[in-house]
């Protein structure tokens, strides 16, 4: 029943994926304790399964490693930044005009805050150091709020900032909740290759084929 109900409620969501340069860090604070009054802790990251109804999880996505290149631990959290739209669904239609925006911030201030992401939700993974400059990457994983689906990239802190390193990809979901386990497999490093595994819409089985993911160097 759980899953059922996750699942029809991601089919009648509607918003749009973007990604956008990050405001300043006051603004951002202002946003959020404006916007979210009782912020609610799903732990949408080590449950087995999502809560039964869809809600709002602005601080329960959260992230560890070495991210800047010191030997200190690293610890961000994916926090809601913004919304905008109205709740429910208006008459006569199948979809909602809700748009939510998430940026990760990290503890101590010494990392700044990676871009604002708008998603329905976001799933982080530490892939672990994938360009050998001896820092671990993150992958960010932005649910759409138009589809069952998540598109995928990933990210280096480089410089004081956050850098895309790869194209943007598609996970599908059929709308079927995916385990953090299995995100983490999606990418691979094999004999310093950089693997990841897309799923074959083309097959009804939906398998996944293991393809190369190429990194951008800056």
């Amino acid at each position: 029943m759980q899953r059922s109900l996750y699942a029809l409620g991601l089919i009648f969501l509607s918003a749009c994926h973007s990604t956008v340069e990050p405001l300043n860090e006051n603004t951002g604070a202002a946003m959020v304790s404006s916007t979210v009054s009782a912020p609610v802790d799903t732990g949408i990251m080590t449950m087995d399964s999502p809560p039964e109804y869809l809600q709002e999880i602005p601080d329960s996505v959260c992230i560890s490693g070495y991210f800047d290149g010191d030997t200190t631990l690293d610890k961000g959290y994916g926090v809601l930044y913004n919304k905008t739209g109205q709740d429910g669904f208006s008459e006569g239609s199948i979809s909602s005009d809700m748009v939510y925006q998430y940026i990760v911030r990290f503890a101590g201030g010494s990392i700044a805050p990676m871009p604002v992401i708008t998603a329905r939700h976001i799933r982080l993974v530490n892939e672990g150091d994938l360009n050998g400059d001896g820092k671990d990457e993150i992958s960010v994983f932005e649910q759409s709020m138009k589809a069952c689906s998540y598109t995928v990239s990933t990210w280096s802190y480089t410089g004081g900032r956050w850098t895309r390193i790869t194209d943007y990809w598609s996970i599908p979901t059929a709308c079927e909740y995916i385990s953090d386990e299995e995100l983490q497999k999606r990418i691979v490093l094999e004999d310093d290759m950089l693997y990841f595994y897309e799923t074959d819409v083309n097959d009804g089985n939906f398998p996944l084929v293991k393809k190369e993911l190429r990194l951008m160097r800056y």
